[in-house]
């Protein structure tokens, strides 16, 4: 038997996680779940408000049986790239052939008819996309009119405008681009919309949330542990009671937010001046406004506001300025393009009863499998291994702002063991 693939963030993980996992579990009640979760930095350019090993722990209590980190040169990037990855590291397990995904609108025709436009961008199309753009609309503005114009259908603008209908017509073009043998399933997402900063239910979004979050932490600079901040007490609310209780039961469980990584991020911008334009999503324009800063700003709001311009995003301009900080270079997103981009899986966490899934991947994957952190060197070829191990650097950078924030130190990557979990 064949399972379900789930590509996610959970950041932080609340009930409309867990409404999906739930209704999966109702769909697919024999089959497992296994997720694709982004590890400590996130595709809207900005950290995990809480590090990978808890996120897994929540979405594991709440109905998933499997999860593996996206590497983070992905779980960074743009959405056809974020999507892309995550599709074929899904099809790389062996044992999964549904992907089930949330989006504002649940017309799945709709997702194919505009993925085969998007991959194979017919003539009249591109002059379409090509007038959009020279009468100064922003590229996903531009998209979303030239796919309505083409496909004779209005609804098809609005739909393009809404961030995971946008990430879900991503995965339908992965899936149809590599020929893959999965069957996207929409779940129509409930409660507030994604850019939706009000709550005022108990589906609010994740925005809100981490916004709520960042403002109360403002407001209460000594409350340092989830126990301590009122607003992460109220947080009971808006997620399923197993993942609150990790929470609130978790040392670990303190946020952290982009500006806590600005000092290093100031540091990476000094260093790496008048190279700007060899990382991924550093356009010329974004390059050249970087270089023209004499003494950079002093905070990151302000960064990101002298960076500001009409044809880009604010998650646009912070992921590139992430990608700098980590080091993502434009070479290395070309080079994953022209082959097969997920080359290993790392295993972040599973369900006790789950564990012979892991038995049977050992037969049907086609990367290798890390359990283990310190087994690396020996299962991958020395092509992969520096790859992975950028990736553990990455964690550790994620780790030593947490240290400097809270004094509590993370278990480094060596040290995190794999547990089984017992809901």
């Amino acid at each position: 038997m064949k399972h379900v693939g789930i590509i996610a963030e959970y950041n932080p993980f609340h009930n409309g996680h867990a409404y999906q996992l739930q209704t999966v579990k109702k769909l697919y009640p024999d089959k497992r779940i296994l997720v694709i979760m982004s590890g400590d930095f996130v595709q809207r350019g900005e950290p995990a408000v809480f590090h990978k090993h808890l996120r897994a722990q929540c979405a594991l209590s709440c109905g998933a049986d499997l999860i593996f980190e996206l590497p983070p040169v992905f779980a960074t990037s743009s959405a056809e790239y974020f999507a892309t990855a995550s599709v074929l590291a899904l099809s790389a397990t062996g044992i999964i052939d549904t992907l089930c995904f949330g989006a504002e609108s649940d017309d799945i025709s709709a997702f194919f008819q505009i993925a085969k436009i998007l991959i194979t961008e017919p003539d009249d199309y591109q002059q379409l996309l090509k007038c959009n753009l020279k009468s100064g609309l922003s590229f996903p503005k531009a998209r979303s009119i030239a796919v309505a114009t083409y496909l004779q259908n209005e609804s098809y603008e609005e739909l393009l405008r809404q961030p995971n209908n946008i990430l879900g017509i991503e995965y339908v073009k992965a899936i149809l681009k590599y020929h893959l043998d999965l069957t996207p399933v929409i779940i129509k997402r409930t409660g507030n919309g994604y850019h939706d900063l009000t709550i005022t239910n108990s589906f609010p979004s994740a925005t809100a949330i981490r916004e709520e979050m960042k403002h109360q932490a403002h407001l209460n600079q000594t409350a340092n542990s989830f126990q301590q901040n009122p607003f992460l007490s109220e947080l009971k609310s808006f997620m399923p009671h197993p993942a609150y209780q990790l929470l609130n039961t978790s040392k670990n469980a303190r946020p952290l937010f982009l500006s806590d990584f600005y000092p290093y991020l100031q540091y990476a911008l000094w260093d790496k001046k008048h190279s700007f334009h060899n990382y991924f999503e550093v356009t010329d324009e974004i390059a050249n406004a970087l270089n023209s800063l004499i003494q950079l700003p002093s905070d990151i709001e302000k960064l990101i506001d002298r960076l500001s311009s009409k044809n880009y995003t604010n998650t646009r301009i912070t992921r590139a300025l992430l990608n700098i900080l980590l080091g993502n270079r434009k070479i290395d997103m070309i080079q994953s393009k022209k082959s097969n981009p997920i080359s290993y899986l790392r295993l972040l966490g599973f369900v006790f009863d789950a564990a012979p899934l892991l038995k049977e991947m050992k037969q049907t994957c086609k990367v290798p499998i890390i359990n283990k952190v310190a087994d690396a060197k020996k299962i991958l070829s020395p092509e992969d291994l520096p790859l992975f191990e950028k990736d553990l650097h990455i964690s550790e950078l994620y780790n030593q702002t947490f240290f400097n924030k809270y004094g509590v130190s993370l278990p480094s990557e060596y040290q995190q063991s794999i547990i089984p979990f017992c809901p």
